[in-house]
């Protein structure tokens, strides 16, 4: 199978999973919502501020520099294993202890159990990770795939039975810890690759540069992302960061769906072709434009109908959120797009330079976060869409011109797109105050609103731009062929 056909099996795989799982997902947060409190959520998303920052230890880039490598023998393989199983061992032990002193600092002492069963996580995570990076790495997602999706809708029943049986913000962790386990197991059944009793430091050592620098731009990032959670969770309340971190759950789900998706097939395919910046320049515009074919119009579409969408999913009392989503739905857009350069510099072997303009994203959001805090909720939703506005330019400049890419050119490319979905947006919003007057149940309300939406996107595209959608609908076909 060729490089093309690999990353198209692999992207079409993706998508499917994703769409499943996020069906899946929305479900069962929609259902979870019902049964438990916006403090439940907010307590929740506190814990996993620490779990997904430790997380970044856990791997310390060493599987993307497994799919990075040429071929990486049997005693690096091994000798990764190892370092990631005992980082992960080291980082739950870390967490509990460290629960007291987080438990003391958000004034919650009810943290300390939580965090210390949580960080089960970190050991469980780490014993797959290797294998898990020689799927990607052979862009064998199709297996992958199946895992996960089995491995989300098993847990997705425990979270919610346990719920159910008024379990509380104990089913939200019942549900990851089942979730890391049963993926974990999937991966070892499928696997023809196990470690071998060999370990080298100059094995580590080999891959530490690429993945040091790595490491240190995801904890940069994570630090600017979840930095906006801490402030909410310090200083305005549990039931507030529970809203907010729903709204950003939401906003992500796009990018999870979508770039992320593409991202994922991208970095392998594009590190086959990382020298001939022809390739690799046509590749990755072809991907960004497919990103924003559907990102663009998802973001400012859901804009338009927050109020309806929030009130009918999630009830009344997530009205809060609704405005949160307003304002957040910009940062989904711009980050659709930033999101796709890590590829580029993980292709490249930069990661060096992904690092330091990570630590400057990192500063920016965070003085951003700090000034919009004493406006509550809705002033550090407003900060984190200025800092992206602000840090948006610089971010693709740096990555683009690796492979030769012009902001602007590449501007023009995703033009049309947000065009079509801007003017959808409107339409959508106007019909949405026409609906007001019409006698409607509120489910109906939010259909018509989406169907309408859908239809004056598609329309704009083809009356407009009907030679390039025609173009990408052609170019799917025959790659499906």
């Amino acid at each position: 199978m060729s490089l093309k056909d690999k990353a198209v099996n692999g992207v079409a795989w993706n998508g499917i999973g994703n769409i499943a799982r996020q069906i899946l997902l929305i479900t069962t947060l929609v259902v979870l919502a019902r049964l438990l409190t916006p403090e439940d959520f907010g307590v929740y998303a506190i814990l996993m501020i620490f779990v997904t920052f430790m997380n970044i230890f856990a791997s310390m880039g060493t599987s993307q520099a497994v799919i990075h490598l040429d071929s990486p023998d049997k005693r690096m393989l091994s000798s990764i294993f190892y370092f990631n199983v005992s980082a992960g061992i080291f980082l739950f032990l870390a967490l509990f202890f460290l629960a007291w002193p987080i438990a003391y600092f958000f004034e919650n002492p009810a943290l300390i159990n939580l965090l210390q069963i949580v960080g089960l996580s970190f050991v469980i995570t780490t014993l797959s990770m290797v294998q898990k990076a020689l799927f990607e790495k052979q862009m064998a997602f199709k297996i992958v795939i199946i895992i996960e999706t089995f491995a989300l809708t098993i847990s997705s029943i425990a979270g919610i039975v346990s719920a159910l049986n008024n379990a509380g913000i104990y089913s939200l962790i019942i549900m990851t810890l089942s979730n890391s386990l049963l993926l974990t197991i999937g991966l070892w059944y499928a696997s023809k690759w196990k470690p071998s009793f060999l370990f080298a430091w100059q094995d580590i050592k080999t891959i530490w540069s690429y993945s040091l620098h790595l490491t240190g731009h995801s904890i940069v990032n994570h630090f600017a992302r979840q930095s906006d959670q801490i402030l909410i969770g310090k200083f305005i309340g549990a039931g507030a960061l529970g809203m907010y971190s729903m709204a950003y759950k939401i906003m992500l789900y796009p990018l999870e769906n979508i770039s992320r998706v593409i991202v994922r097939v991208l970095f392998p395919a594009l590190s086959e072709i990382k020298d001939d910046n022809a390739r690799f320049k046509a590749g990755y515009l072809k991907a960004i434009s497919y990103v924003a074919l559907f990102t663009f119009p998802l973001m400012i579409g859901l804009m338009a109908v927050a109020p309806d969408f929030v009130l009918v999913a999630f009830g009344d009392k997530w009205e809060g959120m609704a405005v949160l989503l307003m304002i957040l739905a910009p940062v989904g857009l711009m980050q659709s797009i930033i999101t796709t350069t890590g590829s580029i510099y993980m292709a490249k072997g930069s990661t060096g330079v992904m690092f330091k303009i990570g630590a400057i994203n990192s500063a920016v959001t965070v003085v951003a976060f700090l000034i919009g805090i004493p406006f509550g909720v809705q002033g550090v939703a407003i900060a984190y869409v200025i800092a992206n506005i602000v840090m948006l330019y610089p971010n693709l400049h740096l990555a683009w011109q690796q492979i030769d890419l012009k902001v602007t050119e590449a501007a023009l490319e995703l033009l049309p797109f947000f065009n079509a979905a801007l003017f959808m947006g409107i339409a959508t919003y106007a019909l949405s105050v026409v609906f007001e007057n019409i006698e409607l149940y509120l489910w109906l309300k939010l259909l018509l609103e989406v169907l309408s939406g859908a239809a004056i996107y598609v329309g704009i595209l083809m009356l407009f731009y009907r030679s390039l959608l025609l173009n990408m609908i052609s170019k799917l076909k025959r790659n499906r062929t």
